[in-house]
């Protein structure tokens, strides 16, 4: 209930759709000893880091949380995911099964730590010290965590203050042809608040083509080039985007078929001087329209189905619910305690 938005736009957008399907595969996988080496020096990384915290449960887990509870179950979890993530675990066998799909074993992490974190949790809260105070281990925990998050991102604070002024600065847009926001090496390039928009002008690394249509993966050099078609001749129009918005700006003096390079997918909506119209796919998936003589705004949108609409609400409407179960809980708790302490005064 609370995650089912999250599947609706596959079914309605794409399958059945043609569009482009990443490449299955399984690459960018560390080995089990740098995944141990990067856990312990507690490094924020985007390619499987569980941190020193969650490295300490899954190596001590199975001696500190109760084999026959259902936290053993969840430790499990976390130490499977937690193989999955490296080379450690027989990918070669999977290569052309449904997990391929994820590209990337990495992925896993999240739910690795998600099973991780749970029972870390279950055994911070049965930790018991004889000579410590409760509230004195309590609040020891809560100061160590904060401390090793700090710890773990103050490579990336420090790269992005660049003192050294080693890490490139982005300064302008992309002007002419194709050209992706990172070269690659993939090296970081820093952006400020001043060149926050300016990224959008240039292309992904990677990704840039996943999930076009497969009309415009054909014909990805005109799409990635923003070129537009005006009765089949290349043009270069004007356009400016705002959030879920391209806007074109087209001057025409006679009837013309407008080829634009917007990707037309199932809940595209194409807005002509602010009145929705009824667009057609060109032969390389893109928005086609057919205008008479005259100055226009042609603004392509995506509007999301009224399922996914519904879906989000039932989501929210179930957050609330558990919520509110966890409210009662924590009101009988009390009441209970209040009850108790009642019957010893």
């Amino acid at each position: 209930m609370l995650s089912l938005w999250q599947f609706i736009p596959l079914f309605t957008d794409y399958f059945h759709q043609d569009l482009v399907r990443p490449n299955p595969g399984f690459w960018l996988m560390q080995s089990a000893g740098d995944f141990f080496v990067s856990a312990v020096s507690n490094g924020a990384l985007h390619r499987g880091g569980i941190g020193l915290i969650l490295l300490f449960t899954l190596i001590f887990g199975w001696l500190l949380i109760d084999k026959n509870s259902k936290y053993m179950w969840v430790y499990l979890l976390g130490v499977l995911f937690t193989w999955m993530i490296t080379t450690a675990f027989p990918w070669h066998y999977f290569a052309k099964t449904p997990l391929a799909i994820i590209q990337f074993p990495y992925r896993y992490t999240g739910y690795a730590t998600a099973f991780l974190a749970i029972t870390l949790s279950k055994i911070l809260f049965t930790l018991q010290f004889d000579k410590v105070n409760k509230n004195v281990t309590n609040w020891g925990i809560v100061l160590i965590m904060p401390v090793l998050y700090a710890g773990s991102i103050f490579p990336i604070i420090a790269r992005n203050h660049n003192s050294a002024g080693t890490v490139p600065v982005l300064t302008s847009q992309r002007t002419g042809n194709y050209k992706t926001f990172r070269d690659a090496r993939d090296l970081p390039i820093i952006i400020n608040n001043s060149s926050y928009n300016k990224q959008f002008s240039y292309g992904a690394l990677y990704g840039e083509t996943d999930y076009m249509p497969m009309k415009a993966l054909e014909n990805e050099e005109s799409v990635l080039n923003r070129v537009s078609y005006i009765n089949g001749h290349k043009k270069l129009l004007r356009q400016y985007s705002k959030a879920n918005e391209i806007h074109y700006l087209v001057n025409t003096n006679r009837r013309s078929i407008i080829n634009l390079p917007a990707l037309q997918y199932h809940n595209t909506r194409v807005y002509i001087n602010n009145r929705l119209v009824d667009a057609q796919i060109s032969d390389r998936g893109t928005v086609l329209t057919n205008l008479p003589k005259g100055k226009y705004n042609i603004e392509v949108t995506y509007k999301p189905s009224m399922l996914l609409i519904v879906a989000r609400v039932i989501a929210v409407m179930s957050w609330i619910y558990i919520v509110f179960l966890w409210g009662i809980k924590l009101w009988q708790i009390a009441r209970n305690n209040l009850n108790e302490f009642s019957d010893v005064d």
